[in-house]
């Protein structure tokens, strides 16, 4: 009997001890599961603040490489720049520059800068920066359209960037909108604007996401430079270069904060998605050595694009956002070509 009790005593504490253990290995696996998760949470946070955070905060950090990895290539687009740098300052300096802002719908100053045509015309071209930079970014761009193509240029500071206000970049998802109201004070100041909208890369993606919304006839076409297929991707693509780390699920908990926080998902800031509803033309371009926005995004987002008249212009060499300066002459001249089509037959 006394044998007895020893054994039921002793399977007893027996069960005890595996039951202790078992608690422990579940609480150190909850425990575990836990900080992954709170760890995820936190890359995520940092992942959004990264990329589309307040410039303060992040110290203007710039992704946007606007470079090409060759140097022969780097010498051609050197001496170009020299050379267009020179050309806006003449044009600056004889151009009077106006100063307009208009007010976002969620209650955003947003600040634009007008160069006006030599010569009256309601011929308007909308120009959009890349990413974390500023109008001045496309004075470059803008001069050839203003003093060679006679477009009155108006040049947008994006949400977020240059003295527009903002807490987050908006990757052109939320740009759309904004240019979209910039449209429309456009054609409150000229009823009769005829409007080219044109970008290049976070610049060129807000183009390609304005052409699937709804906009009035005063829309004429559209011109996109080296725009990414989606918000996912191209961060994809920099969390991998960048950071060497993968996708999931860290872009999945980024996407879902930004979504809360920032009012867009990866997912949804979609230029393929709006490329499907677009019926006016446009002219797509992008660098074949660009490494930032990859280069086979080019032929997703030009076959996205299935209504209305479309072109395509590849520049062999180019990087990121480097077309025009390695061969302006090719650049320029396939612009004004397809143009042509739409605007100059006064």
């Amino acid at each position: 009997m006394e044998r007895k009790k020893r054994i039921l005593t002793k399977n007893l504490d027996e069960r005890k001890r595996r039951i202790h253990h078992a608690r422990i290995v579940a609480t150190t696996i909850l425990v575990v599961l836990l900080l992954l998760v709170a760890g995820c949470f936190a890359i995520g946070e940092y992942l959004v603040l990264f990329a589309v955070g307040p410039s303060e905060i992040m110290g203007n950090v710039n992704l946007d490489p606007g470079a090409s990895s060759e140097d022969c290539v780097l010498t051609t687009i050197d001496t170009n720049r020299e050379k267009f740098d020179q050309k806006k300052e003449e044009w600056l300096s004889r151009t009077e520059v106006k100063e307009v802002e208009i007010e976002s719908d969620d209650d955003l100053a947003l600040k634009g800068f007008f160069y006006p045509a030599k010569e009256e015309t309601h011929d308007y071209a909308l120009l959009l920066h890349g990413y974390r930079d500023t109008h001045k970014g496309m004075e470059n761009i803008a001069y050839v359209y203003n003093e060679h193509m006679a477009f009155n240029c108006l040049l947008p500071d994006m949400r977020a960037c240059g003295e527009s206000e903002g807490d987050y970049v908006g990757m052109g998802y939320l740009d759309s909108k904004d240019v979209e109201n910039w449209i429309d004070y456009l054609i409150e100041e000229d009823p009769q604007a005829r409007i080219l909208v044109s970008g290049i890369s976070m610049g060129g993606a807000t183009t390609m996401m304005v052409s699937g919304l709804d906009l009035p006839d005063n829309v004429v076409c559209f011109i996109e430079d080296c725009g990414y297929t989606s918000v996912w991707d191209i961060f994809e693509h920099e969390l991998d270069f960048l950071f060497h780390l993968p996708a999931f699920p860290l872009l999945h908990v980024a996407s879902a904060i930004s979504s809360l926080q920032v009012g867009y998902s990866f997912t949804e800031a979609s230029s393929l998605d709006a490329l499907s509803r677009c019926e006016r033309p446009m002219l797509f371009i992008h660098g074949t050595n660009d490494d930032f926005v990859s280069y086979s995004m080019l032929d997703e987002v030009y076959e996205a694009k299935t209504k209305g008249e479309k072109e395509i212009l590849r520049m062999e060499g180019a990087g990121h956002a480097n077309s025009y300066l390695q061969d302006p002459e090719l650049y320029f001249s396939t612009v004004h070509s397809f143009l042509g089509k739409y605007f100059f037959q006064d």
